[in-house]
């Protein structure tokens, strides 16, 4: 048998490390939860996030004030209470999510109508609508992007503000979240001109958001910005040729990142991002991460996005293949990323594997089919959408289309710029348009303000008007601040496609440590390799080693074939703060071929710069199954304990504060971690 251990040099600190009094109401709770369904982790990890809530009163890292944290734990609540019911008599009413431009003019406007009273309502602050964009910006960026953890993320999120929308008023109560079939876009010749960014949709595609029914928005951006879009100029929407990749796979590992490479075109999360870009564009909202749910055009693109993921189940389904356990894991996967870690931000809570769940679609919602010719695009409304013969596919009108096929004779409502916002009947003179007929410039102008979009000038010298506001107002936008992008979606197809392969190195029995700090849900170091690393200051953050001691059987009990099946698999290490709102996750990987291994892990915590700092270090295995934990009792000596540690500013020497090189034997790991799978 050989040992690996991760070489460091630590600068001295001083700390004393001693076992701590267990809560006895987080003790009462484990001692109480029975539950043969779930693993034990799940169970262990339910009664924590309880406590931790208890013990913060706040959302931690979220950035929340109580009383969103408490209205966002009700819609998760009111939900299960729905569900239970349901279950009690036997069947599910499932809500149907239908493409944007296939709704009714009443569903349409129903669905805006919640939107903004979400906006509007600030009982919780800074308003619900915000509550749900500071849910996206504070540190979910590493957990909800960049893994596999991206779709089951998204799905959870889009639940959670669907129950926001459907509990407004009791004429919400029938919205469901709709979605943009983005590639009926990509077919069109001039895709800036869709009928989806119009007065009649979601609002023009250019500058400041001045037209449609969420213009003049404020964003909670600091400084405050308007909502803002870019459309067209970088990226473009999801390609109907390209997007087949992803539906000739068969596993979660060959469309997820990062076993399925960026740029590939069978890799889903990279076609997401590429819609990211043609919205946002340079300088709007949904170009960057964390800003992105500022403009509502979020929902209707992940809405598809999780459409599209269905779809993939349900072919996976046919092929025999379990979805809800089809969790793919790597040892380049993030820590953030592993199945049974805590989604973050997400009230209530739920782990990463359980957004893979069927009774999403099974019990809460279905999707009513993508427009194609063959269904008639839908039944969307003619002026929406046509059935383009030559391309054999749906294609989106432009907002010239729209009135050469006197699209407004069945629209009753818009929201012009004149309105800012506000819904209004669409008047006599816009409802007779025809190619043949066009309305004087000063009638449009009391239609529209000065904001009406002139196309061309006839051979006659008429005007022609599309009926709809400019694309852009160029003066507001120029006299309006940009939001600061920080985190700009990466754009994957831009450049020429690679192919690459997950690569790690075997060492003796056991692999290369990859390592992350993420306390309070941001990453402070990025690098998977162990070896060569550069030295690293921690300003607030402390580092002690564990020992992790990892017996492999060799027969596997039924319900473990998960691991047997793989090369690698993971024990992961997570430390949560009792005396300090943070998280630390790291990981191990551990070949599947060797019966016991000795290897060494690092937990972060912050340091007891005044007083005491208390944290609680939990060890656990990619099935769930916990690991014994044992504190240091002499030299040599381990005993059983709880995992809840005391650190002081008292010697001997227990921690360090930054490392470079090789290890220090001469600091003995406080905690070990005996781990049987």
């Amino acid at each position: 048998m050989r040992f690996y251990f991760l070489l460091m040099v630590f600068i001295p600190a001083s700390a004393l490390i001693v076992e701590d009094v267990f809560p006895p109401m987080l003790e009462e709770c484990y001692a109480g939860q029975v539950d043969k369904t779930t693993t034990p982790y799940d169970v262990q990890t339910s009664c924590l996030e309880s406590f931790l809530t208890h013990i913060n009163r706040n959302t931690s890292s979220i950035g929340l004030g109580r009383d969103a944290y408490d209205w966002l734990d009700s819609l998760g609540k009111k939900l299960h209470i729905r569900l239970r019911r349901q279950a009690r008599r036997g069947y599910y009413r499932l809500r149907v999510r239908k493409e944007i431009r296939a709704l009714s003019e009443d569903e349409r406007d129903n669905f805006f109508d919640a939107v903004n009273a979400l906006k509007r309502d600030t009982s919780v602050a800074p308003n619900k609508y915000d509550s749900f964009v500071i849910m996206h910006m504070g540190g979910a960026g590493a957990s909800a992007h960049g893994g596999p953890n991206f779709v089951s993320w998204h799905r959870y999120f889009c639940v959670l503000f669907e129950n926001a929308l459907r509990g407004v008023n009791r004429k919400s109560r029938s919205v469901t979240l709709p979605y943009w079939d983005s590639r009926a876009d990509y077919l069109m010749t001039n895709r800036q001109d869709s009928i989806l960014f119009t007065d009649i949709f979601i609002g023009n595609p250019k500058g400041i958001v001045y037209s449609g029914p969420f213009a003049f928005w404020s964003t909670p951006t600091k400084p405050a910005t308007l909502l803002r879009r870019d459309v067209d100029t970088v990226g473009w929407p999801i390609d109907p040729q390209t997007i087949k990749d992803v539906f000739k796979k068969r596993y979660h590992r060959e469309i997820l990142t990062p076993t399925a490479p960026d740029g590939d075109y069978a890799n889903l999360e990279s076609h997401h991002d590429m819609v990211h870009g043609y919205v946002g564009g340079n300088n709007g909202h949904m170009a960057d991460v964390n800003l992105s749910p500022s403009d509502p055009v979020f929902w209707l693109h992940h809405c598809f996005v999780d459409y599209l993921w269905e779809q993939f189940r349900k072919r996976q389904t046919k092929l025999g293949i379990n979805s809800e356990t089809d969790y793919p894991v790597a040892p380049n996967t993030e820590p953030t990323h592993l199945p049974n870690r805590i989604m973050d931000n997400l009230i209530p809570t739920k782990t990463n594997i359980q957004g893979f769940s069927n009774s999403f679609t099974k019990q809460i919602y279905r999707y009513a089919d993508a427009p194609t010719c063959e269904n008639r695009c839908g039944g969307a409304y003619d002026g929406f959408l046509f059935c383009d013969k030559t391309k054999n596919a749906c294609v989106s009108r432009s907002r010239y289309d729209f009135v050469r096929v006197n699209g407004f004779r069945k629209v009753k409502n818009w929201y012009p710029p004149i309105q800012k916002g506000k819904r209004v009947p669409i008047t006599t003179i816009i409802k007779n348009m025809k190619p043949t007929k066009q309305p004087t410039k000063t009638e449009m102008k009391n239609a529209l303000g000065a904001d009406a979009d002139i196309l061309t000038e006839t051979k006659s010298g008429k005007e022609s008007f599309s009926a709809f506001s400019r694309k852009e107002n160029t003066k507001l936008t120029q006299t309006s601040a940009a939001p600061k992008i920080t985190k700009r979606f990466k754009m994957p197809f831009a450049k020429p496609r690679r192919r690459r392969s997950v690569k790690y190195t075997l060492n003796g029995d056991n692999l290369n440590i990859g390592l992350d700090i993420n306390l309070r849900l941001m990453h402070e170091l990025r690098n998977s390799s162990s070896v060569s690393r550069t030295s690293y200051k921690f300003d607030n953050l402390a580092l002690s080693p564990i020992a992790i001691i990892n017996k492999h059987k060799r027969n596997q009990t039924p319900g473990n074939e998960e691991i047997k099946n793989q090369r690698t698999f993971n024990i992961t290490f997570q430390t949560d703060g009792f005396s300090y709102s943070g998280r630390h996750m790291d990981y191990i990987s551990i070949d599947e071929r060797t019966l016991t291994s000795e290897s060494v892990g690092f937990i972060a915590f912050e340091k007891p710069l005044d007083g005491e700092t208390k944290a609680y270090v939990r060890a656990y295995d990619s099935n769930g199954e916990m690991c014994r934990t044992s504190c240091l009792v002499s030299q040599s000596m381990y005993k059983e304990c709880s995992g809840l540690i005391k650190i002081t500013s008292e010697y001997p020497r227990m921690f360090v504060d930054s490392y470079n090189g090789a290890f220090a034997p001469e600091i003995t790991p406080f905690l070990r971690f005996d781990c049987v799978n």
